[in-house]
C-alpha cells in the first residue's frame, strides 16, 4: 500500500481506530473477514458520499475505490 493510499484509508478510519490498529498489527493482508466487511461498509459509504461527481467517479472516488480492491484482496 502506498503512503497516499494508506492516509486516506487512515482518513477514513478515524472513527473505528480499532481497524487501523488492526491494520498497524497485523497488515492489511491479514485482516480478518469481519473487519473486512465493516471497513469496506466504510469505504463504501464515503464512495457514495465524497467519491462521486455527475454519477462518475471524481479523483478522490477513484482513490477510494483503488482502497476497495486492497482491503477485498485481504480476505
Amino acid at each position: 500500500m502506498k503512503i497516499r493510499q494508506k492516509e486516506v484509508l487512515y482518513d477514513l478510519l478515524k472513527k473505528s481506530p480499532e481497524y487501523i490498529d488492526e491494520i498497524e498489527r497485523n497488515g492489511v493482508n491479514n485482516l480478518n473477514s469481519e473487519s473486512v466487511e465493516k471497513i469496506i461498509d466504510i469505504l463504501l459509504t464515503a464512495f457514495t458520499n465524497y467519491g462521486l461527481e455527475d454519477d462518475e467517479p471524481n479523483k478522490y472516488g477513484l482513490e477510494i475505490e483503488d482502497l476497495i480492491d486492497i482491503i477485498n484482496d485481504a480476505e
